[in-house]
């Protein structure tokens, strides 16, 4: 009996105190391993397994036919140029290219094996898995303990947010998966790794962004690397050269989307600005499990009635306790003067101000295309919490780590983690796609409008190889300089 409590007590140990998993790398591996397949079950069930019907809200109206467009194009061997219908490119044109947030990512090939259904559900599995070992990646960075490295899966990688976007049919949303590699790249930059090599995989990592039509995600980054320069000027030319160098490798998808900027301003897709109403519905976003429900009234501001009846735009959900890890790990962050990261205070802040209210209009006075086009504005506020789940999740870890916790404690804090869990699994069982269906569907798209409708437009046709030329162009650049900064070091290189 003494023996099995000891063996418990150093399995619990493994998780909170690297140091003593390092000697149980057997508990180590299995956790995680589980961890990941737990992962993969979670988003299977999510979305029903490739089974639950997708006609219903955003499915059908946008991702449904845009991907049923593209799997005739792709079994056609016809580029992706033009649709025969307009109604999923907003009715604005028929040029498919030109919409900035559809998908043309490597794994679209899939669509000649696979239906539609089918490979929606691959395409979420495979983004959960870069996220989960972007994720990974943090932790060897931070050298995260697995008990921090379970917070900050179950807050990030499973968080309301993510949940009710693809509940919702918004298929683009994989591109959320890649946040934690941006966070490693900026984590690694702001420790002095100014390399070429970090930029290229920076660019990269943007560029897949955009190929999942993560356009929205790319822009909620270049603001993140736009507020940081002035708290790291003296190194600011890399984080414009990574601005500069993800645009141009994305020329190809952000390029088309200009000859159509005037149909958007006209169609009205770049002129609203909802954001959280007040701090207070963005702290209730955090903490209240909760689905739409009609709350249409003229008399009160539009932000507030749409915070109700279409709350999966607002949705951030990371349960009491993750609230909690959040607000007493970020204190201990900004209280230590002398922590890392100081550079991102203001920036992420000024992210969390920028999605509350109307204050977004501060920047979409700027008239910047790339930025121009963020119309719900509560969306961006998950990237600096992102950042936030990190140093708040790295603070308490280091905290435990110092202190001298009896083994009593440390399972009051795998019992905080289980509760967690559970909090995260009653809030995918009530975002998965089968409780949507039911809620907003059924609806049918017109099949013929997703068929291939090429036709003669050269200027569309010169714009899209354009792109695709400066993009062939800026990888050779890219390659070229880290080929020659391999062999002639220009900027000393950290080990990971």
């Amino acid at each position: 009996m003494l023996a099995s409590r000891m063996r418990a007590a150093d399995v619990i140990e493994a998780l909170f105190v690297p140091e003593h998993e390092t000697r149980m790398p057997g508990v180590a591996n299995a956790f995680l391993a589980v961890l990941f397949v737990a992962g993969l079950a979670g988003w299977g069930f999510v979305m029903g397994w490739g089974a639950a019907r997708l006609d219903f809200h955003d499915w059908t109206d946008i991702n449904l036919p845009r991907l049923t467009f593209l799997q005739n194009a792709i079994k056609a061997a016809a580029p992706p140029m033009h649709m025969a219908g307009s109604a999923s490119l907003h009715d604005v044109t028929d040029r498919f290219l030109a919409l900035p947030d559809v998908i043309t990512s490597p794994q679209a090939l899939l669509l000649v094996f696979l239906p539609v259904t089918t490979f929606v559900l691959v395409d979420v599995l495979l983004q959960f898995s870069l996220g989960f070992l972007g994720v990974m990646r943090l932790r060897r960075h931070f050298n995260w303990s697995l008990g921090a490295f379970a917070a900050v899966y179950l807050l990030f990688l499973f968080n309301g947010h993510i949940l009710s976007h693809y509940s919702v049919g918004h298929f683009t949303w994989g591109a959320y998966f890649m946040l934690p590699w941006v966070a490693w790249f900026m984590f690694r930059f702001l420790d002095g790794d100014t390399s070429m090599r970090l930029l290229a995989w920076f660019a990269v990592t943007m560029c897949y962004m955009v190929l999942t039509g993560g356009h929205h995600h790319m822009s909620w980054v270049v603001l993140l690397l736009m507020l940081t320069i002035p708290f790291c000027w003296p190194r600011a030319w890399w984080l414009a050269a990574v601005i500069v160098a993800s645009g141009l490798l994305s020329a190809v998808r952000l390029l088309p989307p200009a000859l159509e900027l005037q149909s958007f301003r006209s169609a009205g897709l770049v002129s609203d600005v909802i954001g959280f109403p007040s701090v207070w519905h963005m702290v209730t976003s955090l903490v209240v499990l909760r689905r739409e429900f009609p709350a249409y009234n003229e008399a009160l501001p539009g932000n507030i009635w749409f915070f109700d009846s279409a709350f999966y735009e607002f949705n951030a959900y990371v349960g009491v306790l993750g609230l909690a890890v959040l607000v007493v790990g970020a204190y201990w962050w900004l209280k230590d003067s002398a922590a890392r990261y100081q550079a991102l205070v203001f920036p992420v802040f000024i992210m969390v101000a920028l999605s509350i209210g109307s204050a977004y209009r501060l920047v979409r006075a700027a008239s910047i295309p790339l930025l121009e086009g963020e119309r719900y504005t509560a969306r961006l506020f998950v990237l600096p919490l992102l950042f936030l789940i990190v140093m708040a999740v790295t603070a308490i870890d280091q905290r435990m780590r110092r202190a001298t916790l009896a083994a009593w404690q440390r399972g009051l804090v795998l019992l905080g983690l289980t509760v967690m869990a559970i909090d995260t699994a009653a809030s995918m069982r009530l975002w998965r796609v089968a409780v949507s269906s039911g809620l907003f569907g059924p609806m049918r798209f017109n099949a013929s409008d997703a068929l291939v409708a090429n036709r003669a437009d050269p200027a569309y046709l010169t714009v899209v190889l354009a792109g695709l030329a400066i993009s062939l162009l800026t990888a050779a650049v890219l390659a070229a300089l880290v080929v020659r900064e391999r062999y002639r070091p220009v900027a000393r290189r950290q080990s990971d």
